[in-house]
């Protein structure tokens, strides 16, 4: 499940800030700013039963009725905001209150004490540093603090390099970290009233009352192992190269046998991108149930193999048919139409389209959407030119 939701993280925050209606504002003067009338104001949020997060107001600061957007290198959000709350900067400091869900992408991250998050927390960030309360907390980011003034009254899930966690989940912990550290000084030690899962490279130690639920723990795995950041790099630029390789001769193959898909490919990027898409994953579930039906029958055996082969080997060229849809749009736009153009454009396209599946998290999204389009893509050309044969012949 915490494999899952981060993975997911970083595409929800990119989609949700691509549709979302925007209503831009900056941190000096597009925000409604807080008036001077005194008034005392006192709000207590109950946190890991010795714990209490109470910030007093001595004003009376007016509430921004919007989705706030802040984008800038330094932000500091310091206001109430009747909504959700989107955050793209270099540092970035919350000290107010939301009444909705925060998003934030940033290279330093800073919760106060007296910051309050109605709904959930989604952070992408190189360092947080988290005080104050709220629902949920999803965190992917190179180092996690999470200090005694912080508390989330549902869940936390959290991936990291190195977390210290000395705050406390109302519910739920979920945790991948190499280095886990969970406080358990006496007087100030970190709690979780549920479960906790988590990986690490260590297994800890923790008794019934900083962990009231189950705990179940993994070790934690270094993908790159003993290697070298050389022979990391290297590892990099060979699979790149495997993967340019077969785009290339997939396209060479595609002028030679299919001239015409090379033609009209750039037709599916547009308006027929979300039935390409659709159409690759309805036939992908059903290429998968029918070849599992037929190879489990007694007659079709042969059938069902066959079409399983047919299936993944449409599959294996998907990603170089979706470069090539592409790269012929670019084509379109840019006109041009020599050979050289042709090629640098291709290439520059597969190394974009691999580099974002090389991202952690978001590339297992975006190498499926990239497969399934292409899929779908191959698919509906073929179906397509079927139709196209059938009415020449009959004219």
């Amino acid at each position: 499940m915490l494999k899952n939701k981060t993975k997911l993280f970083l595409l929800i925050v990119t989609i949700i800030l691509l549709i979302s209606t925007f209503s831009f504002a900056t941190s000096d003067n597009t925000v409604a700013p807080i008036s001077q009338n005194t008034v005392s104001e006192t709000n207590t949020v109950e946190t890991n039963g010795e714990q209490d997060i109470t910030t007093t107001e001595n004003t009376e600061p007016q509430i921004y009725n919007d989705n706030l957007y802040l984008f800038n290198d330094n932000v500091v959000m310091n206001q109430l905001v009747d909504g959700n709350v989107y955050i793209m900067g270099q540092n970035v400091e919350i000290t107010g209150k939301v009444n909705g869900s925060l998003f934030v992408i940033a290279d330093k991250v800073t919760f106060s004490k007296d910051s309050y998050i109605m709904q959930s927390i989604y952070v992408c960030a190189n360092e947080l540093y988290l005080n104050g309360a709220a629902n949920d907390l999803y965190a992917v980011a190179n180092k996690v603090d999470m200090s005694y003034d912080s508390f989330m009254l549902r869940d936390l899930y959290v991936v990291a390099d190195s977390f210290n966690f000395n705050g406390g989940a109302g519910r739920n912990a979920f945790v991948s970290a190499k280095d886990f550290n969970f406080v358990n000084t006496e007087g100030s030690a970190a709690i979780v009233y549920g479960n906790l899962t988590y990986t690490s490279s260590n297994e800890l130690t923790l008794s019934n009352n900083l962990v009231q639920g189950e705990i179940k723990y993994s070790k934690y795995e270094d993908t790159f192992g003993e290697k070298s950041v050389q022979d990391i790099i290297l590892d990099y630029i060979v699979d790149f190269l495997k993967v340019l390789l077969y785009t290339v001769a997939v396209f060479l193959l595609a002028l030679w046998l299919a001239p015409k898909f090379v033609e009209k490919s750039s037709s599916f990027i547009g308006k027929k991108s979300a039935m390409a898409l659709g159409v690759g994953i309805i036939s992908f579930v059903v290429a998968i149930v029918v070849s599992i039906c037929l190879l489990f029958s007694v007659i079709a055996i042969p059938l069902g193999f066959a079409i399983f082969v047919l299936f993944m080997l449409m599959l294996s060229i998907a990603f170089a048919v979706t470069a090539i849809c592409i790269t012929n749009k670019a084509k379109e736009k840019f006109k041009f139409n020599n050979k050289y153009s042709t090629a640098l454009t291709l290439i520059l396209v597969t190394l974009i389209l691999w580099a974002l599946e090389q991202i952690p998290y978001v590339g297992f999204v975006v190498s499926i959407i990239v497969s399934l389009f292409g899929f779908g893509v191959t698919l509906l050309y073929l179906f397509t030119k079927n139709k196209k044969d059938e009415t020449v012949v009959k004219e």
